[in-house]
Formats: structure tokens, C-alpha cells, sequence
């Protein structure tokens, strides 16, 4: 009779021993580790889509304001890569024509943002000048924008705006933008060439790239 109870009382105290063996305590098990968040692609009107001949967007373009007080400056288009002037550039055309849509800028650290967006698909193309006195286009009377030195763009490529259609996509916004120091003007489009100047009080270098969806032409001016 003793040995039957005793045999009883070691199988009830089995269990409790595997019990005790699946179960480790909570300082021994070790952390499982923590997900990884995703980064996600930079987002914005201007983020970076397409780039042509070596003007790559170096980072996230942003919008053409400051943006949020807590957020990451801005850099240019281009990076470092600042000039003087450019050599022409020749447009590059589709069958959906490009009409000046909308004209912005913006101030950051350290340049000064120039937009210039159109419709359509393709990629303008330009020619730059630093002229003494800027004219309009088709009359040659003076262009009135203020500074003593004058970036000029011959943007090529684009469209008159022709028809109804086309009228509608057309910029009716001021003609004159200030951005600091400078003073942008736009003159419309006349035979294809839409007709840009920077006024400012100094000559600046400067660097240009483009984007699309839509399509823009990105002119960054360092301080």
C-alpha cells in the first residue's frame, strides 16, 4: 500500500516538472527584435521625376515655399554644380504640346527658386543671356524688370496658346513675381519661345534642370 501511494504521488508530480520545463522566465527569453520602418520616397509637387543631359535632381525638390518650419532645407536642382551661363540647349517636342501654365518661386537657405511649368510632355529647351537691357519679344521695346543685371531665358519648344483649347491651359497670372532680391518677369510666348527675365541686384550664379508630371523647368539662383 505504501509503495502504491508513493508511485501515485511521483506521477502527479510529472506534469508539474514538464510544466515547469516548457515555460522559461520572462529575463532569460531573449527580445524579439524590432521591425524596421520603411523609408518612403520623397513626395511633393516638385520631387524630382526626369532629368536631361548631366542635370540630375541631386534631392527632393519640395514645393517651391520654405514648407514646414521643422523641415529639411531644400538643395538645389543640380547640387553644387553652379555656372555663370549655359550654352543653348534644343528642345525635345511630343505631339502634346507645351503651354505656359504657371509661373513660382520660392526662397531657401541658401538660393533662390525660379518655376516655370508648362503642359503637354517633352522637355523645353532654352537660351540664355545676360542682356544690358532687356526687350520684349516681337516689338523690341524694353522690358521693364528691376535690377542692374539681367538672367535671360529664350525658352524654346513651347506653344502659343492657339485655339480654345489651348487658351484654357495659358498663364493669366501676375506678370511679375518678387523673390527677394529678384524680380521675375515673364513676357508670354511669341512663335514658340516663351520669354523669362530675372532682374536682381547682382549677377548671380545659377543653375537650371528640369522635371515633369508636369513638366517644369527649375531655375535656381544661389544667394
Amino acid at each position: 500500500m505504501f509503495h502504491l501511494r508513493r508511485s501515485a504521488a511521483l506521477l502527479a508530480l510529472v506534469p508539474l516538472g514538464l510544466l515547469a520545463a516548457c515555460t522559461g522566465s520572462g529575463a532569460d527569453a531573449p527580445d524579439a527584435p524590432a521591425p524596421s520602418s520603411a523609408q518612403s520616397a520623397p513626395k511633393g509637387k516638385d520631387a524630382p521625376r526626369s532629368t536631361d543631359s548631366g542635370q540630375s535632381a541631386a534631392s527632393p525638390s519640395g514645393a517651391e515655399t520654405s514648407g514646414a518650419k521643422d523641415a529639411a532645407p531644400l538643395t538645389p536642382i543640380n547640387g553644387d554644380a553652379w555656372v555663370n551661363a549655359l550654352d543653348p540647349l534644343a528642345p525635345r517636342t511630343t505631339d502634346a504640346p507645351m503651354v505656359f501654365t504657371d509661373l513660382r518661386g520660392g526662397e531657401h537657405p541658401a538660393f533662390y527658386r525660379v518655376v516655370v511649368e508648362f503642359s503637354g510632355e517633352g522637355r523645353p529647351g532654352y537660351f540664355q543671356n545676360w542682356p544690358d537691357t532687356p526687350v520684349e519679344q516681337g516689338r523690341g521695346q524694353a522690358l521693364g524688370v528691376a535690377g542692374s543685371a539681367f538672367l535671360e531665358f529664350m525658352v524654346n519648344g513651347t506653344s502659343m496658346p492657339i485655339g480654345a483649347e489651348l487658351a484654357g491651359l495659358e498663364y493669366t497670372g501676375p506678370d511679375t513675381l518678387a523673390i527677394g532680391p529678384l524680380e521675375v518677369r515673364e513676357d508670354g510666348t511669341f512663335e514658340d519661345t516663351t520669354h523669362i527675365v530675372i532682374g536682381m541686384d547682382r549677377a548671380r550664379e545659377f543653375q537650371v534642370g528640369f522635371l515633369d508630371d508636369p513638366v517644369r523647368m527649375v531655375i535656381d539662383i544661389k544667394k
